[in-house]
């Protein structure tokens, strides 16, 4: 094997971990926005809306109450403990953690069989002179992934081999991270058959997730083209200075013989991930299995189902799999730190009762606007609220009822849920109280100032791509 291929394996092989500075970042900014939505408690007056038997929210049914559950100051300490106790999103936060858990024991075990690097050097023997097709080819997969699977944090296990890939290619940790993060966050702004989005919302709606999706499609391709010319931009810029800096090698072909012990190798992480893929999917598509709301419990255990039998083939034996594993979900295990600060946002917010005072407050400023100013003001208020409540089931109980049976005038009920999807995805790649996002990127090593600074300008593009959108649908009648 050439130098220059095992400086590549060298480099490939490295493990997993939280960048301790990133961690420490990433919750100072989630313990100021706790403080800060406690002290909101106390200035927000405190209301409710009564509820049907489904939990969907009546409307014309709110009233100012006195909170019986306002958090005192020393319980904003608790919070992320209370959160994962007693909070509506208990369930969310320990499928979460339990799939980043396996997602740290399962990159150990396949960086430790060999296998990470060898379906790296494939993809680089395939596409390392055809890399931006590649990007491409990633964007749109992600994009349907997220677009009509509602994938997102279950896609972070495809961390490591994105990691992998853009060091071999010299692009950056932000670019590897980009490839799930900023191609999901737009997959789900463009919803077209999310289960979890356009189909609770559809439903609550009274609609089908077809009514709207020639517009949908449309608003898909429009930015397919442009994240995907925004990555590639990104990777060019990367590839600029690491040459410059670095003085990088070119990746040199496999042999034959490399070819077919990597191809091998290949097939067993191809039939891992296929077989993981197809059970979330199956559990977001059927709506028996996706009621149950197991999807990313039961594809964490196909996982470790498949690096067990992988490792006990690669490694020997199941006691030395097991060790690899257990120290690759300790390395990950600070994970559950920035989840538990994320969902306690949430859980301080419902605990006030301050949810639906904000909304009651911002539907009525709404209802006496102009139709192009009103759907303005809805995008703006559901992006408030994506900021306390970043579930799309919870957010969705609560908007769509009251915008569909008191609608807007002017606004029809396809433009309230494009306006939900907007907000919904748009902000996955922004917030800080976005579990997926934190939690990215403290794998990746980038600072949430760092990551603004990169993706800024896309970020501001899209929200106003999202807009003109939002008011052409006004314009047309959607």
């Amino acid at each position: 094997m050439s130098n220059t291929k095992k400086d590549l394996n060298k480099e490939l092989n490295s493990d997993l971990k939280f960048s301790v500075k990133s961690f420490i970042t990433i919750c100072s900014i989630l313990f100021g926005i706790m403080v800060f939505v406690g002290i909101l408690t106390y200035v927000v007056p405190a209301g409710k809306y009564l509820t049907d038997k489904k939990g969907n929210i009546i409307p014309d049914s709110f009233s100012f109450i006195e909170s019986t559950t306002r958090l005192p100051i020393w319980r904003w300490l608790t919070a992320p403990f209370e959160a994962l106790i007693f909070g509506s999103g208990a369930f969310n936060i320990i499928q979460i953690i339990a799939v980043l858990l396996v997602l740290g024991g399962t990159f150990k075990v396949l960086d430790k069989a060999g296998l990470l690097v060898a379906i790296v050097n494939i993809i680089l023997d395939k596409f390392y002179n055809k890399r931006y097709l590649l990007i491409w080819i990633i964007t749109l997969l992600m994009m349907l992934l997220a677009s009509c699977f509602g994938l997102q944090e279950e896609l972070l296990i495809l961390f490591p081999i994105f990691l992998a890939i853009s060091k071999a290619m010299h692009w950056s940790n932000e670019q590897a991270v980009s490839l799930i993060l900023i191609t999901t966050g737009v997959g789900f702004t463009t919803a077209l058959f999310n289960p979890f989005t356009v189909g609770v919302a559809s439903g609550l709606a009274g609609l089908t997730v077809l009514d709207g999706l020639w517009y949908r499609v449309i608003i898909f391709a429009l930015l397919y083209v442009f994240t995907s010319l925004f990555l590639v931009y990104m990777a060019k810029r990367d590839e600029k200075r690491n040459l410059i800096e670095e003085n990088a090698q070119k990746f040199e072909q496999l042999t034959e013989e490399l070819r077919k012990e990597y191809s091998a190798k290949s097939k067993m992480i191809i039939a891992l991930f296929a077989v993981a893929l197809f059970v979330i999917v199956i559990f977001s598509i059927v709506p028996v299995l996706a009621d149950l709301g197991l999807g990313m419990v039961v594809m964490a255990l196909a996982f470790v189902v498949g690096t067990f039998i992988i490792g006990k083939k690669c490694l020997g034996s199941l006691k030395e799999t097991f060790k690899v594993f257990f120290s690759g979900a300790k390395d990950l295990s600070p994970s559950i730190i920035i989840i538990l600060l994320a969902f306690s946002v949430k859980y301080i917010a419902e605990s006030g009762d301050i949810l639906h005072t904000a909304f009651y407050y911002c539907y009525n400023f709404m209802s006496v606007q102009s139709p192009y100013l009103s759907v303005i003001l809805l995008y703006l208020i559901i992006l408030v609220f994506e900021f306390f409540i970043p579930g799309s089931l919870a957010k969705a109980l609560l908007l769509i009822p009251l915008l569909t049976l008191a609608p807007l005038p002017g606004i029809s009920a396809n433009i309230i849920i494009l306006a939900f999807l907007f907000g919904d995805g748009y902000t996955n790649v922004l917030y800080p109280t976005c579990g997926t996002l934190v939690v990215g990127l403290s794998l990746a090593n980038v600072s949430f100032v760092s990551w603004l600074k990169r993706t800024g300008l896309f970020q501001l593009i899209l929200f106003v791509i999202s807009v003109a959108f939002l008011l052409f649908a006004v314009y047309i009648g959607l």
